[in-house]
């Protein structure tokens, strides 16, 4: 299969030592590490099961299989600051989170994952003076601004708590970090969250089954391998803040990619139904390229590659 991972190319020499990604099984995870690894970038993927289902998906089995992989809890503090010592990191891409379904469902346990495991994150960086650290917010948390139409939900409350703390970690101990708030992502291993519509479809669509995505009109359009790049390329430097930048990607509408996915598929049995997706589907991607360097796909670019994969994995028995 032809890799995902080249339009992605990372220069090593940016890193003094290992970059731990945590929710390394995850979408944008897999993808962090499926482009570190093939740039020869020394990657430690972190996750609470050894999963490598959709590391798999965009880098191959074989590459899969051949990660250093710990699994552990992002909510014990202890044992994570240990494996980071004991493996000499010097980056984390943290990414590990629980998605607006699961927290709504359980949330308790949301806060712990998304909450807590976010200041373990950066109280391993202060404990060990690791001075790349790069997590994900969301869209999510501009509905949580005062006076904001946009849907409010537990997970964007989580998300703007941690960008709140990690603006206190730089004020009272100087632990820098970058977070960036993704908009919708697609692409190979996107197979969660309410915004996971559009891939789920394209998956279907390969196996020649029928789906309805269910919302329409307006949305972003950012590739999986796109936002992990943005969050390779903000651990690529030492931090000097804690900054929070959009992450949006393309704009377009989900018929705009219906009608992409029909030129690929014409017997694709595909629709949309239901009201916009309840964020914004056109936040400023201009803050975020003026301080970091990363590549940007296009939506025709990015769910041709998407599509072409998911026939591979099809064909491979793996879809």
């Amino acid at each position: 299969m032809t890799a995902l991972t080249d339009p992605f190319p990372v220069a090593p020499d940016a890193f003094d030592g290992p970059v731990l990604v945590t929710g390394a099984g995850g979408c944008l995870g897999a993808w962090a590490v499926a482009i570190l690894q093939a740039s020869g970038v020394p990657v430690v993927a972190f996750d609470l099961r050894d999963d490598r289902r959709r590391p798999a998906m965009v880098m191959g089995e074989a590459g899969a299989a051949a990660l250093a992989w710990e699994t552990g809890d992002i909510t014990d503090g202890k044992a994570f600051a240990d494996l980071c010592a004991g493996h000499g990191i010097r980056a984390i891409i943290h990414l590990a989170a629980l998605q607006v379904p699961f927290c709504a469902a359980s949330p308790a346990l949301g806060a712990r994952v998304n909450v807590e495991g976010t200041i373990n994150v950066l109280e391993a960086a202060r404990a060990l003076g690791i001075r790349r650290t790069a997590f994900a917010s969301s869209v999510a948390a501009h509905g949580m601004a005062a006076g904001s139409t946009w849907q409010r939900t537990l997970y964007g409350a989580y998300k703007l708590a941690n960008e709140q703390s990690a603006a206190v970690y730089w004020q009272d101990w100087q632990v820098p970090s970058i977070c960036l708030r993704p908009n919708v992502v697609y692409g190979v291993g996107r197979d969660q969250g309410v915004s996971a519509g559009f891939t789920l479809a394209l998956q279907a669509a390969a196996r020649g089954e029928s789906f309805d995505i269910p919302f329409t009109g307006p949305t972003s359009w950012l590739y999986a391998g796109e936002a992990a790049a943005a969050f390779i390329a903000a651990v690529s430097r030492d931090g000097d803040a804690a900054r929070v930048f959009d992450l949006n990607g393309r704009t377009g509408t989900v018929e705009a990619g219906l009608a992409i996915l029909r030129a690929l598929a014409p017997d694709a049995r595909i629709t949309a139904s239901g009201g916009p997706f309840p964020f914004p589907a056109d936040m400023d991607d201009a803050p975020v390229r003026a301080h970091l360097n990363f590549p940007q796909i296009g939506i025709v670019d990015g769910i041709a590659a998407t599509w072409r994969r998911f026939v591979a994995l099809r064909d491979r028995g793996r879809g």
